[in-house]
């Protein structure tokens, strides 16, 4: 996965590790969407704004999951342009965000 230029706290791969890890009573959200034809239905799914569950630490707990990951040295920084730039195993790094939530939320 390569990430140009993104805030640290906008890890969207994470979303699916969330999804994947096992903890309890995940925070779930519901929305209500038109479909075509007019039609309206409710879908609930994780949140993706608050996140599964609180994270008394400060920002985002995205954010302190791809920190710790590169401090394992897991990724390449760089730049591109002028952007900043991290290149990360997919695979990997949701093993290690689906183990980080389960040890640390």
């Amino acid at each position: 996965m390569l990430r140009l230029g993104a805030d640290r706290d906008t890890v969207t791969l994470l979303h699916y590790a969330e999804y994947l890890t096992t903890i309890d009573k995940k925070r779930r959200t519901t929305h209500r969407v038109e479909l075509a034809g007019g039609r309206w239905t409710t879908i609930s799914c994780l949140d993706d704004s608050k996140g599964i569950r609180d994270w008394p630490h400060g920002r985002d707990y995205f954010e302190q999951i791809l920190n710790d990951f590169l401090s394992l040295q897991k990724g390449r920084l760089g730049t591109v342009g002028l952007a900043q730039a991290e290149l990360l195993d997919g695979r990997e790094f949701v093993r290690f965000g689906v183990q980080w939530m389960e040890e640390n939320l």
